[in-house]
Parts: C-alpha cells; sequence; structure tokens
C-alpha cells in the first residue's frame, strides 16, 4: 500500500518524485498545505533516492492527509473499498454484456495491476458457477493467469475456501472442470472438505482418483479415499490404502502437507512403529521453515488415534517457540496446540495444558476442517466439565452430520479413560 500511496502523491503535485530538488518541492508543499515538516531525505530515501528505510506512522499519516485522507488506515480501508467496488462493478458489467472477449480481456488486465486479483476472480468464478457458465469458466481457468504457481499457497487457500464452499450447495461438478487441471489444483486439492468426505468431495475423489490429470492428484484422491475409510471403519482388503505408493512420503516432488497426509494414513493403521516411522520421515524433511507443514496432518491424526507416542514426538518436534513464516501455517500450528491440549490432559500435566489453552483459538480453523476440529473439542470440553450437557448435545449433532462411524459414543465418553 505504500507504493500505492506513493503513486498519489506524485498524482497530487503533478510529477513523478526522481531527484532531491522534486523531494525538496513536495517537502514545501506538504508544509504550506498542512503546516507539517517532513524532511526531504524522508522523502529521498521513501522513493528510493537514499537507502530505503521503511516511513514511520507519523509520515504515512502525514502523505495521507496530504492527499486527502484522514491517516494512513483511512487510506488504507478507503482504498481497498475503492478497488472492491470498481472490480464489483466491471465484473458485473462484463458478465451482463456477455462478451467472453472483454471478460478474458478484464482477467488479465486485473492480474497484471496492482488490484485484488484473488477477491476478483473469486467473485467472477462465483457468478459463473451459479449461472453455470462453465465452458467460459474452463477458458478462463486455461489462462496462464490462473495457473496454481502464479498464486502464493495463502492466496490458493483463500481461493479454494472461497470456492469450495459453494459445492456444499450445488454439489455436481461440471465434467469440464473435472478436467481443468488449475481448477482442480485452486479447489480441489485446497479445499479438503472434511465435513463432505461421505457427500460431494468423496465422490469426487473417486471420479478423480479413477480419471487423474497427472500422479500427484491420484495420490492426494487415494489418500482422500483410504481416510474415508477409516473414518467409516472400512477394513476390507481391496480398500484404497492398498493402492498408495507409501515410498512417496520420502520424496521432495510433492506437496509437503500431502507427504504428512500419507504418512498420517500409516500411523493411523499401525501405531506399533510409530518412533521409526517418524524418525525416518523427519530425517528427510526437516527443513524448519517446512517443519510445521510436513506435520500438519498428523496433529490431527494422533488425536483421533489417540496415539501419545505421536504427540509427544510432534510436542517435542515442534516445540512451542516454532516460528511461522507464511500466514496460512497459523491455522497448522493452532491444530497443534490442540493436540497438545489432549497430550497434557491425557498425561495429567495440568500446568502445560493451560499453556496450550491460552494458545489455542477457534477462530484459526480453517472452515473446510471446522467440523472435524469442533468434534474433538467438545471431547476436550466434556472432560473439563465445562457445560458438559452442551458439550454432548453439540458431539452428537455434529456426528450425525459428518456421519462417519467413528465418531461413536463410546469415542465420545472414554476417550480420556
Amino acid at each position: 500500500m505504500i507504493e500505492i500511496l506513493k503513486t498519489h502523491i506524485e498524482e497530487q503535485i503533478g510529477l513523478k518524485i526522481k531527484n532531491r530538488g522534486d523531494c525538496e518541492l513536495l517537502s514545501n508543499a506538504v508544509l504550506e498545505i498542512l503546516d507539517i515538516h517532513i524532511s526531504y531525505n524522508t522523502i529521498r530515501r521513501m522513493y528510493n533516492l537514499a537507502p530505503y528505510t521503511k516511513p514511520n506512522t507519523r509520515t504515512l499519516n502525514t502523505f495521507a492527509q496530504f492527499i486527502g485522507y484522514k491517516n494512513y488506515n483511512h487510506f488504507i480501508q478507503t482504498y481497498t473499498y475503492k478497488i472492491k467496488y470498481k472490480l464489483n462493478q466491471e465484473v458485473y458489467k462484463a458478465l451482463s454484456q456477455e462478451d467472453e472477449d472483454d471478460i478474458i480481456f478484464l482477467v488479465t488486465k486485473t492480474k497484471k495491476s496492482s488490484e485484488d486479483f484473488s477477491a476478483f476472480i473469486i467473485l467472477l468464478t462465483r457468478e459463473l458457477l451459479y449461472h453455470k457458465n462453465y465452458n467460459l469458466l474452463n477458458k478462463i481457468f486455461n489462462l496462464n493467469e490462473l495457473s496454481f504457481n502464479n498464486f502464493s499457497y495463502s492466496e490458493a487457500l483463500y481461493f479454494g475456501n472461497s470456492i469450495g464452499l459453494f459445492f456444499r450447495r450445488n454439489s455436481n461438478i461440471n465434467n469440464v472442470l473435472l478436467k481443468n487441471i488449475n481448477f482442480i489444483n485452486c479447489v480441489y486439492l485446497t479445499f479438503v472438505d472434511y465435513s463432505c468426505l461421505n457427500k460431494y468431495f468423496g465422490n469426487l475423489a473417486k471420479l478423480l482418483f479413477q480419471n487423474p490429470p497427472n500422479l500427484e492428484i491420484r495420490i492426494f484422491s487415494a489418500s482422500i479415499l483410504s481416510f474415508k475409510d477409516y473414518l467409516n471403519d472400512i477394513k476390507k482388503e481391496n480398500a484404497t490404502y492398498n493402492k498408495i505408493d507409501f515410498s512417496l512420503i520420502y520424496s521432495k516432488k510433492i506437496h509437503p502437507i500431502l507427504c504428512s497426509r500419507l504418512i498420517a494414513l500409516i500411523l493411523l493403521k499401525d501405531k506399533s512403529k510409530t518412533i521409526e516411522v517418524l524418525n525416518k520421515y523427519f530425517e528427510l524433511h526437516h527443513e524448519k521453515h517446512q517443519l510445521i507443514d510436513y506435520s500438519f496432518e498428523l496433529f490431527t491424526s494422533a488425536i483421533l488415534s489417540k496415539n501419545i507416542i505421536m504427540m509427544k514426538y510432534l510436542i517435542d518436534k515442534v516445540k512451542i517457540s516454532s516460528k511461522i513464516n507464511y500466514y496460512y501455517q497459523k491455522q497448522h500450528l493452532n491444530s497443534f496446540y490442540l493436540m497438545c491440549m489432549f497430550y497434557y490432559r491425557l498425561i495429567n500435566d495440568g500446568k502445560s495444558e493451560r499453556q496450550y489453552i491460552s494458545l489455542f483459538n477457534l477462530n484459526n480453523i480453517y472452515i473446510n476442517y471446522e467440523e472435524y476440529i469442533l468434534i474433538f473439542y467438545q471431547i476436550y470440553l466434556f472432560n473439563s466439565n465445562k457445560g458438559a450437557l452442551e458439550n454432548k448435545n453439540q458431539y452428537f449433532k455434529l456426528a450425525e452430520k459428518l456421519n462417519y462411524k467413528y465418531f461413536n459414543k463410546d469415542f465420545f465418553l472414554n476417550y480420556f479413560n
């Protein structure tokens, strides 16, 4: 936003800030209009005409006032609203005219600009899904601008969660989209709907397992189907589990969270070699900035299977002092805190347990994991006698909705026994 502010300042005075003289001119203009002095050297640093330092709050507030806002926060809020409003109007106008070329041009133009491309493409995608314009949506997702690699993982999650929710009520995904690799990567792989494994998401996984666009999607789909079998207490010999190449957990070529999903399945099936399997796994995947990703699915799997050995191992490995490198990892760390609460309750270490209770936050849960996590949380609260009857009612209400055999009465009442 600072770069946008700088552009607006230049528009206000009618020239580009390119040298010391321009900086002095701007300094004098601010003094004349606001009666506030800003050193021309501060301006030089802000415009990279001297070694850059981030402007302080006072400087940002002053320049925001210079271009007509109350302060810098007011500038950010107003600018964001204006951009969102402008994008919304452009989307609705393009859709009303039903000109596919104009819509595609709008996509490429918005991607190149500094505007919020993610919010724009979410709005456009939802509108096209609502109107069942799958052919145009397919064309848009075939654009390079919609390639999964052109989004940060945080952006991809934001996009996937926003679009994925659409399919909870409109569960039929058109076959054209199921063949579009960008759509599958941006929606199916990022919005793993734990509330609907027995519904549309499980059906989608089955379709993509049978006709996968690539190997990673086949592996991912197989892992989803295997986890679905586990939750439904299906142990038949020809289960999808037996069709997974689990040596891939030692690969650097697949996504860290997919690796964590695969090793979680191994340990759900057999706890007996927990330490041995985890040691080998983390000998390879030990990078600090990715440790939380390579562990992610293990946190809730440890709770699910009541694997105390795995809980302790992960606590020693991840540690409370772990720092996250990306915003999306905040949710990952939150699952770790929940696992720690269960572990310290199981071993009767109240002091350590309270430390993690203060860190866990219900607001930091992915919406696609929300009901799955809440199942565990109701068990935890019930054992704490915090509104015990209410927690019992909430558990059985969620269990009925999710419809997984694993979440039965015995699992609820006897977890901490």
